[in-house]
């Protein structure tokens, strides 16, 4: 839908990996286990290395940054699982089909990572928009307890 381009991160756009983080922090506050005065204060080097168990792809819909998201494996935590994290689309953006091109990013990475086997994530409570568009790139209902109370946690097996 629409001009969507989505790409992981170089290194040296980290300031703009911050910027979207950070926007997406103040805007939808509820939807992350993280808060925005927790990373405002970060710097450069841990900008660089957010990402360093995964990878951070950017969204942009006709040339002007639209989204971000991240694949994270969890150094403790299942090898074969990835998990779909820090998901948010600005929202001028909203409805134009670059919160799908995210997570496609993140399921073909995942699928280009060996052992990997499935794509985890969890939805705030409330985000009925994210849920649509996670089951419209075919994940379905998991049985996982979610980290916010009262979220929802999906999977897709590649």
């Amino acid at each position: 839908m629409g001009d969507v381009t989505v790409r992981e991160f170089a290194p040296d756009e980290w300031p703009l990996k911050r910027d979207l983080r950070l926007a997406g922090l103040r805007e939808s506050p509820s939807a992350f286990l993280s808060r925005y005065d927790r990373e405002v204060g970060r710097g450069e080097a841990e900008w660089r290395s957010w990402g360093d168990h995964g990878a951070v792809f950017g969204a942009w819909l006709a040339g002007d940054p639209a989204g971000i998201c991240a694949a994270y494996v969890d150094p403790e935590g299942p090898a074969d699982v990835v998990y779909l994290v820090a998901m948010w689309v600005a929202p001028a953006a909203r409805g134009r089909g670059v919160a799908g091109h995210l997570a496609g990013a993140v399921v073909d990475w995942a699928r280009g990572r060996p052992g990997s086997t499935q794509v985890h994530l969890e939805v705030a409570p409330g985000n009925e928009a994210a849920l649509r568009a996670y089951r419209r790139c075919g994940f379905q209902t998991a049985d996982r307890a979610p980290l916010i109370a009262g979220g929802s946690t999906m999977a897709l097996a590649l």
